[in-house]
């Protein structure tokens, strides 16, 4: 007796080594520190390529892909590369939008000469927001780079003002060689990937190029001037003089570092080394 067909909800799955799926799906967003201007959709969105070394799965009841072990993801310039995907997407349309991703252990997310890294992704496309998280979560382009040990969250909400939140021993280092350390960072970059201002609280820390450094409680730097304001329990090294106050300006353009006194008028100190 011939079987009757599955009905056209249900959930499929491949067993093999190295799988390979070919899907028609949108919305596989870039994620990079360094993103550029928003493309315009296309008619037709570009095939997604998905690969694992364990299963594929696809749910179609629930709008789930699902790839395991050494899984891949690929469309166009951009790839994921994680333990673990799962893809959710839109079961109402007929290009299966994506609207959320994750992908746990081990994973690399790369488009075009950005690349990120950390021990699991979490990402909203309906939001533009995505949450890095790992001991060594990173996220490198050819503008710069962040650090974190603990995550690092990207929200294009704003396209031309994009907000970037380091967590855990953050480090910000720009092209230049310029760095910025604090317990949290928090960066914003406009539309073209450029960075405008970065706020670094406790434990903070600035670097210049010429090897200048300057901890204090908190800071803020505008890219635009080049000009860093710290705030609270300052201290700046020059490698041969010390200098101690409340608050501080540092020029990195000039090389020009200035310690200011208190508002309650207490006295600023330094140490000079002829």
């Amino acid at each position: 007796m011939r079987q009757s067909s599955p009905p056209l909800s249900y959930v499929s799955r491949i067993i093999a080594a190295g799988v390979i799926g070919l899907i028609m799906i949108s919305g596989l967003a870039p994620l990079s520190w360094a993103q550029t201007a928003a493309k315009p959709v296309d008619t037709e969105p570009l095939p997604i390529t998905i690969e694992a070394s364990e299963f594929l799965e696809w749910d179609q009841n629930n709008g789930r892909y699902v790839a395991k072990g050494n899984a891949y993801v690929e469309q166009g310039s951009s790839n994921i590369a994680a333990n673990h995907i799962i893809a959710n997407y839109e079961t109402k349309g007929e290009t299966r939008d994506i609207t959320r991703l994750i992908a746990t252990g081990a994973v690399t997310y790369v488009e075009g000469e950005n690349t990120a890294k950390g021990d699991k992704l979490d990402y909203d496309l309906t939001s533009s927001l995505y949450v890095l998280t790992g001991k060594k979560a990173s996220v490198v382009g050819p503008r710069g780079a962040m650090t974190a040990t603990q995550s690092i969250t990207y929200d294009a909400t704003n396209n031309d003002n994009r907000k970037v939140t380091a967590i855990g021993k953050a480090h910000y280092k720009n092209s230049d060689g310029r760095s910025i350390f604090g317990d949290k960072l928090i960066a914003y970059i406009g539309a073209d990937g450029s960075l405008k201002t970065i706020d670094a609280y406790d434990n903070t820390k600035v670097k210049t190029t010429e090897g200048t450094t300057a901890t204090a409680d908190k800071l803020n730097y505008v890219a635009s001037t080049s000009l860093a304001n710290l705030h609270g329990n300052v201290e700046i090294n020059d490698q041969r003089n010390i200098m101690r106050g409340d608050r501080a300006e540092i020029d990195f353009d000039k090389e020009i570092s200035r310690i200011l006194s208190s508002p309650t008028g207490k006295r600023v100190t330094g140490i000079l080394t002829p």
